[in-house]
Order: structure tokens, then sequence, then C-alpha cells
């Protein structure tokens, strides 16, 4: 029976598509192999447009060759919560589908790599700030839209930082994002000390600024996140206001995370981030 293919299901999918492709075995190999009549169940689960029940997972487990047990349990959480209520369906007319889709997969993300020019990413802004982007990055009908949108963001944010096992982010900020007065001086200001304080305190989150003096540099292409999981492979999210690419390819993964090493190199340091960050503060006095 066809089910929604939440971020989770489609996960799953990508998941046992990965391990299929590394037995070497197509669509139809697979279906013979797990005892189904036609490949077209191996592909629909894949898709993540038909769901597995948990009680299924040991023959997949067996039939794939399946040893990990931090895979396995990771296989098994996905089955489990593959019917839970998801972001978009829990704001409904806030958050769509590809929003929806990157909420749910930081969920279950351990490390996540950000470089935005545009914006500071959302798990590392202060109220004031987000409501600042919000009102000025979106058409909204309503200020109780913008309300929903903001108060779900909060209630992520503070999801994703209380976490245990944390989720260990790593921000490349540019200078000129840092100065952009977003929301006006204060609100600036504010956000940037925040800054300060989350690289002083915050053992999980690493925060480098990508100075005006580093010239070209190895995100001239635009926004990305890379984002790791504890199993399986590593995912490129790329965002735009009405869509979200995910992209997971080894050889494209790789590229970005090329791109992340070479940012990292082309920025300061995070201890070396902070004066010119407490300076940026400064300045928005």
């Amino acid at each position: 029976m066809p089910v929604e293919p939440t971020p989770r299901r489609r996960r799953l999918g990508a998941e046992l598509r990965r391990i299929r492709e590394a037995l070497g075995w197509t669509q139809e190999e697979a279906a013979s192999h797990l005892g189904y009549r036609s490949f077209s169940t191996v592909s629909k689960i894949e898709k993540g447009v038909q769901g597995l029940k948990i009680q299924q997972l040991p023959h997949f487990f067996e039939v794939y060759r399946i040893t990990d047990p931090e895979l396995r349990e990771e296989l098994r959480g996905l089955v489990r919560r593959a019917g839970e209520a998801d972001w978009w369906q829990r704001y409904q007319g806030v958050v769509d589908d590809p929003l929806g889709d990157y909420l749910s997969l930081v969920e279950t993300a351990s490390n996540l790599f950000v470089f935005n020019p545009a914006a500071i990413h959302g798990l590392l802004q202060t109220p004031e700030y987000a409501r600042a982007v919000t009102e000025g990055s979106r058409a909204w009908k309503t200020p109780e839209d913008i309300d929903g949108f903001v108060s779900m963001r909060q209630e992520h944010q503070t999801n994703m930082l209380e976490r245990d096992p944390a989720l260990k982010i790593w921000a490349v900020l540019p200078e000129g994002l840092l100065r952009q007065e977003v929301g006006g001086r204060p609100v600036m200001r504010a956000q940037v000390e925040h800054l300060i304080d989350l690289a002083r305190t915050a053992p999980n989150i690493t925060i480098q600024v990508l100075p005006h003096r580093a010239g070209a540099h190895a995100g001239m292409d635009g926004p990305f996140m890379l984002i790791s999981f504890p199993t399986g492979r590593d995912l490129v999210c790329i965002e735009s206001m009405r869509a979200s690419l995910h992209l997971n390819e080894p050889e494209t993964v790789e590229v970005y995370r090329t791109t992340s090493d070479l940012l990292k190199s082309d920025a300061l340091s995070q201890k070396a981030s902070l004066p010119l960050l407490t300076t940026i503060a400064k300045d928005l006095a």
C-alpha cells in the first residue's frame, strides 16, 4: 500500500539502495533475493513510497548482509519513526516539504558544515535576527504566519542544540555577512555577540570568519550544507527559497567535502576569528 514518502522513509530507502548497489545487485536481483515477485517493490521501498515493518528488517539484514550494529539500529530507528509527524505536518502552512526534509534530516545527523554568505545559519541565530531574516526574505500573508515560522525555527534550534549526543556544527561566516545590519545595528551586534559566546562556550560548535582580505575563495559557487550521519552516506543540501536539492552521490559529496576543507583553510581559525568578531561587534555599537 502506498505511503507518504517522508524524509525518514526516503532516507531509509536511500540507505537500502546504497547497500544494494554496494553488493552489485540490480533491483531485479535484489527482489529475487528478498523473495519479491517484482522489482517494483524494491523500487518503491527505495523511493520511500512503500513502507517497511520492523518485523521485516531481520530479513533485509540477512539478505543484504547488514552486520554493523550501529547501521542496524539506525535503520530500525528510521522504520520506527517513519509514521511520526514531521515538521511540515506539525506546522501546516508554515513549513513546506523541502524545509521539512532538511529539518528532519538534521534530527538524525551527527555533523553539520554550513556555508551561506546570505544569512547566518538558523541554528546559530538569535530570535531577533531570525525574525528580521524571516520578515525580509519571504512573502508572508499575515503577521501570524511570521510568528509561526519564527516559533518553529526556534523550537528546532532548541531541540538540536540540546540534543544528546550533541550535534557538531562547523560554520564558516564571511566577514561581509557579519557586517550586514540585519534588523538594525543593535540586533546585529547582539547576533555577533551571540556567535562569540557560542565560540567560547560550546565545544560542539566551531565558528570561523572568512575575512574580506581572503579575496576569491572556495565558496564562490554559493551556499551549501554538508550533513554527516553516524552511519551511511553523507549528504549535501543546497537550499533556495522554494526548493531544496539533496545530493548524496559519493563523487559529488567529495567535491563539496573538498570545498568545505578549502573554506576552513581560507578562513581564520576559531581562535583568530574571536578578535575580529569582537571588533565587528564594537563597530556595530
